[in-house]
């Protein structure tokens, strides 16, 4: 098979179509793809005579430029983890491989930092006065990496966050009363463990509360 570039057109802003053609005989094929104009310039593109190899390698590059537009396109809605972004190429119809490297891509340029967009998540989380382990899940749903997840978690501690307080604060918003019948504290307990905190902080947090209540109540 005879491979020939006969092309080389601007396309977008920093885009160039690279046109081929594939000669077996008397039968001819012509593609294009488009490209990145830095692509363009890295793999060393000319008009004439071309090789599998390039051919091969610029199908690549064009459809990992695909995906990096795509995936710009869609991190324009919201920040997500790379993983995330992956899943979300791939649905779009991108290999693995391709929606890897585009991924990749984008990290790189500083348009995807994993570990910034999971510290704003777990920020987000926290306001909701959400505890560590509902945030660790959350994180995790996004499929955050590990690292990611635990960085994030460090930098609440860093910054001061107090679960202990923000389950006190949950509680003192949604309940009036502190149950004393023991079914219904089995209810509060179970609806604030799904908030994120333990048996122990929810206990402590009903304790505390109950007695700054009380003593409210006779200065009132």
């Amino acid at each position: 098979m005879r491979i020939s570039i006969v092309s080389l057109k601007a396309g977008g802003s920093d885009e160039i179509w690279v046109g081929f053609e594939l000669a077996e005989g008397d039968n001819i094929c012509r593609e294009s793809f488009l490209i990145s104009t830095l692509a363009y310039t890295e793999l060393g593109l000319l008009k004439g005579e071309s090789d599998q190899e390039v051919y091969s390698a610029v199908e690549r590059e064009s459809n990992i430029y695909s995906a990096f537009k795509k995936g710009m396109y869609m991190l324009g809605f919201g920040a997500c983890s790379s993983n995330m972004l992956v899943s979300k190429l791939r649905a779009k119809g991108f290999s693995t491989d391709v929606s890897r490297a585009a991924v990749e891509r984008i990290s790189l340029k500083g348009f995807l930092d994993e570990n910034e967009n999971a510290r704003r998540e777990a920020e987000r989380c926290c306001q909701k006065l959400w505890g560590e382990s509902r945030i660790r899940a959350k994180l995790c749903e996004g499929r955050y990496s590990h690292e990611a997840v635990e960085q994030a978690l460090f930098f609440l501690e860093d910054s001061g966050v107090d679960f202990d307080a923000n389950c006190k604060s949950l509680i003192d918003r949604r309940y009036l009363v502190i149950p004393t019948d023991r079914g219904e504290m089995q209810k509060l307990i179970a609806a604030v463990c799904r908030q994120g905190y333990t048996v122990s902080q929810i206990k402590s947090a009903c304790g505390k509360l109950a007695a700054e209540r009380k003593r409210n109540s006779i200065f009132e």
